[in-house]
């Protein structure tokens, strides 16, 4: 009997966002920095220290009311990251799922406006 290989739960950890979002949901990968987008929602993830990730949250462009400019609002979930272990992965998809659906404050902080 095959046994499955030791990162076998994180490829199970990724698959709802699959599974919510199908063909909808983009992938990119440049060196450290992932980046997941679903209808101009976008996760972008990269290595921190030690064993973590840190990922950032950026929501569709929208008009600013005040200025008439487009503006770009970026959320933290988990200051420190994400732990690179199953639990830490399941809880980053699953607010991946969440921001991708719409979910804002007071799950994420908003953190910065470009």
């Amino acid at each position: 009997m095959a046994h499955p290989s030791p990162m076998h739960w994180l490829v199970e950890a990724f698959a709802p966002l699959g599974s919510t979002f199908g063909e909808r949901l983009r992938f990119s990968r440049d060196g450290p920095v992932a980046r997941w987008s679903c209808d101009g929602h976008t996760a972008i993830v990269e290595l921190g220290r030690g064993p973590r990730v840190l990922a950032r949250f950026i929501a569709p462009p929208a008009i600013d009311a005040i200025s008439g400019e487009p503006s770009t609002l970026v959320y933290l979930r988990e200051e420190d990251g994400y732990a690179l272990t199953r639990p830490g992965c399941e809880r980053m998809v699953d607010d991946m799922v969440a921001f991708f659906s719409g979910i804002r404050e007071p799950r994420f902080t908003f953190v910065a406006a470009g």
